[in-house]
């Protein structure tokens, strides 16, 4: 039942690339900026404490590319499992990835502050799993073949309670007041679990026909909802136990984070665009153009926005000066490094050795193919232009790779 319920959500994650709709609020002027491609198959992201940022390698020998503050180039790799992906962190620095052993078992390695290895793993079960740390350090594992949440305490190297969730919960956020929710993608709802209790207090409805998946806590308890077939995130109040409000986007929003400031980025993944939602507003602000087939982002210390370009094999390095633009609708494109004002990102990786990652960088982009994830089969999607997709609408992580 696991492998087929595994192969139905694929094609769904398939299916909504290929059938979601162009409606939303991007326009067809979007902020571009300055591209840099980073030469790796990245998928996960995420920032350290000290400001160090981590990205995924997502291929056969595995590897973490480890970047300094305010640099393009990676000063170290840090060796883990096969095919890493989802990338979480606690406030003492430790990182967890998910990867697959030598044996394709599916596992969750554990990296100690400024270690060049994982040294050791926890083994969970077949299929994709994303990973999510909340804010007292704790581990969370979204199970989407097992309909349920895995936790792993501070310190802890084992599985310390599972939590029931819905059909195929595919990621998980965790508020400031520790309740964690999780988007059950093939139900359409999201799954509710108050902070400390062991099994959930409420479902709230997305729509069936919606598919949830990526999921953010605002600082002030406001959940926001990407759903990747209605182009639209939906808007949970704190507290709340239906949806408020839906703020319509790019096609097939994907992934979404918030800042410190209250400001949300959404993924569209098949406009190659970010959409940019102020604190409270009812209306994305604007849209910034992406490298291709943008996915996972993070959110660094000074407000920038790091984004993982699967399809371009590129990160874009967002300002945190962006929130504050006056519309996409009146922006006009920035420049690629190395290119004319206004020019279209390259197919082709830029120089890495230019720019910073810093607030003074606008974008970092480049084109290329990119791979289905988890040992699938590659699917061509006609969305504009021909392109690879990365099958990360369902977080196709690491399954039975052989």
């Amino acid at each position: 039942m696991s492998t087929l319920r595994a192969a139905v959500t694929a094609l769904l994650a398939v299916a909504a690339l290929l059938l979601a709709p162009v409606v939303g609020a991007v326009p067809a002027s979007a902020d571009e900026g300055t591209m840099i491609g980073i030469g790796i198959q990245p998928l996960g992201v995420v920032e350290g404490p000290d400001g160090t940022l981590y990205v995924s390698d997502y291929d056969w020998a595995g590897g973490i590319s480890v970047y300094p503050p305010g640099e393009t180039l990676p000063s170290r790799t840090i060796k883990v499992g096969r095919f890493p992906s989802s990338l979480a962190i606690t406030p003492d620095g430790t990182l967890y990835v998910t990867q697959a052993g030598d044996s394709g078992q599916a596992e969750i390695g554990v990296v100690a502050l400024g270690a060049n290895e994982a040294a050791l793993a926890i083994k969970v079960s077949s299929g994709p799993h994303w990973l999510t740390v909340g804010p007292d350090g704790s581990l969370y594992v979204a199970n989407p073949s097992e309909d349920s949440v895995s936790v792993v305490l501070p310190g802890d190297a084992w599985i310390e309670r599972i939590i029931q969730a819905g059909p195929s919960p595919v990621e998980v956020t965790v508020a400031k007041d520790g309740t964690a929710y999780a988007t059950n993608e093939l139900a359409g709802t999201v799954t509710v679990v108050p902070a400390g209790v062991p099994s959930p207090s409420h479902t709230i409805d997305i729509g069936g026909k919606a598919h949830p998946h990526g999921i953010a806590a605002a600082p002030d308890g406001t959940v926001y909802v990407a759903n990747i077939l209605t182009n639209d995130v939906a808007v949970i109040e704190p507290g709340g136990t239906t949806v408020a409000r839906r703020i319509p986007v790019g096609s097939a929003p994907q992934e979404v984070v918030a800042a410190a400031d209250g400001t949300v980025y959404v993924t569209n993944s098949s406009d190659n665009t970010v959409s940019v939602i102020p604190a409270g507003a009812v209306a994305a602000s604007e849209a910034v153009r992406t490298g291709e087939d943008p996915g996972r982002m993070a959110v660094r210390a000074d407000g920038t926005v790091v984004v993982v370009n699967r399809g371009g094999r590129s990160l874009t390095v967002i300002p945190a000066a962006a929130s504050a633009g006056s519309g996409a609708s009146a922006a006009s494109p920035g420049a690629e490094l190395g290119a004319a004002p206004g020019a279209e990102p390259p197919l082709s990786a830029a120089d890495p050795a230019a720019g910073a990652f810093d607030s003074a960088v606008p974008l970092v982009a480049a084109g290329a193919a990119a791979l289905l994830l988890g040992g699938a089969v590659a699917v061509v999607v006609l969305l504009g232009r021909r392109r690879r997709q990365g099958q990360d609408i369902v977080p196709a992580t690491v399954g039975t790779i052989t």
